[in-house]
């Protein structure tokens, strides 16, 4: 089911998408020879990335027209291209850091000090699934934190009090980690580097995907805010088409979110940490 193209009132930043539930016979379809790649095609899993290269494989058809990549490494390249070099911590570094965290209270920063001192388990992994669902959720921008508190602060206590020592915990460990090493905390890090990079103009963009006539993301059943940031940037920066192919059991839902989602100023934007 397909459905006409997205618009929002005022600064009409999304007007080249278009979304899809399911569908994605219509990208399929497109597949021909190419002497170079004409349409990017994101995929935030590999499993999702090999199901279309296998299906194209099992039709004979050629996979020349199509790149495959997923947003974070389209952010690499972006960055590699404006002559930076791109170095992130993964999750197990991460995870390696957090165990060396002060483990005594009065050694642990503010924000953490009150998480680690009102939280049963605050192990590493625990701490590091708060930092990225708080990452996921604002993509650390001050407008979507401070619609976040907005929620929290109407919670009836004692419920209010702890969801924002929450949000507090997983800037605080963010926070924490940007201090311990040189390198980007995260290649959620780089999307949003490469988002901001987006947002000030085009020549990052036609430097490395001059080719490129369509941005295609596929298998999208969420909308973090780190990836609508990003699709924020490229409708900012390029003319390209987009389209999103939503999965169907969610894709009525996401429909109705998109225009609030993309309306975000300065997607990329980071909040003073």
């Amino acid at each position: 089911m397909s459905t006409p193209r997205l618009h929002t009132t005022g600064h009409d930043v999304v007007s080249q998408i278009s979304f899809y539930s399911g569908d994605e016979e219509r990208l399929l379809d497109r597949a021909d020879r190419t002497a170079t790649p004409t349409e990017l095609v994101l995929a935030p899993t590999e499993l999702h990335q090999r199901n279309l290269q296998r299906r194209l494989r099992e039709r004979a058809r050629p996979q020349n027209a199509f790149e495959f990549a997923d947003p974070e490494t389209v952010a690499e390249e972006l960055l590699t291209a404006a002559d930076t070099t791109p170095t992130s911590l993964d999750r197990v570094d991460r995870l390696a850091l957090l165990q060396s965290l002060p483990t005594e209270t009065s050694d642990q920063p503010p924000g953490l000090r009150q998480l680690c001192s009102t939280q049963r388990d605050t192990g590493p992994q625990q701490l590091e699934q708060l930092r990225a669902e708080v990452e996921s959720m604002t993509n650390f921008h001050p407008d979507r934190l401070a619609a976040l508190r907005d929620v929290t602060d109407e919670f009836a206590a004692p419920i209010a009090d702890e969801a924002t020592t929450l949000v507090d915990g997983g800037l605080a460990v963010e926070r924490w980690l940007r201090d311990q090493t040189a390198k980007a905390v995260s290649k959620t890090t780089l999307l949003r580097r490469a988002t901001r990079r987006l947002d000030s103009g085009s020549e990052v963009w036609t430097d490395h995907y001059a080719d490129i006539e369509r941005v295609s993301l596929v298998g999208v059943s969420s909308t973090p805010a780190p990836e609508i940031d990003f699709l924020h940037g490229l409708c900012t920066a390029t003319t390209v088409d987009i389209e999103l192919h939503l999965r169907p059991g969610t894709s009525e839902y996401l429909t109705a979110r998109l225009p609030d989602l993309l309306s975000i100023e300065s997607p990329g934007q980071e909040v003073d940490l």
